[in-house]
């Protein structure tokens, strides 16, 4: 099974995909910790989106794809698995469906968490104290 969870920081994606991950027995894959992975191991990846991030520049879709992809192909996701707020952009979307189809796969469900504004403003407002 193959799942995604969207929406806004502060939505509660990570929460709620925990859970179903661990209910589903499948790998919760987050891109902040695929960065931080790569980061910390200075894959040639990790070490691309660093230099990003140390400019203060987004990591360019092109390297959020790759890592991505990366960790989709890894033995533990044969089952399936969960992303958590991958694809946020179109070029990631297309990309995400061009290698599902390339290996016979599909997107089972979808899940578009909202929220409204001011809880959004409040939620992330709390995580820094």
């Amino acid at each position: 099974m193959i799942l995604i969870l969207l929406g806004p920081p502060g939505a509660g994606k990570g929460t709620q995909a925990k859970l179903l991950a661990r209910d589903l027995q499948i790998p919760h894959i987050s891109t902040g910790d695929i960065f931080r992975k790569n980061i910390k191991e200075q894959t040639p990846l990790g070490l691309d989106a660093k230099g990003y991030m140390d400019r203060g520049l987004l990591v360019p879709d092109s390297v959020t794809i790759a890592m991505v992809a990366d960790r989709i192909a890894e033995p533990d996701c044969s089952n399936g698995y969960l992303l958590d707020g991958f694809p946020r952009t179109l070029a990631q979307a297309k990309a995400l469906s061009e290698h599902l189809s390339a290996n016979n796969q599909k997107i089972d469900f979808v899940v578009n968490l909202e929220l409204p504004d001011a809880m959004v403003v409040e939620r992330l407002s709390s995580r820094r104290l």
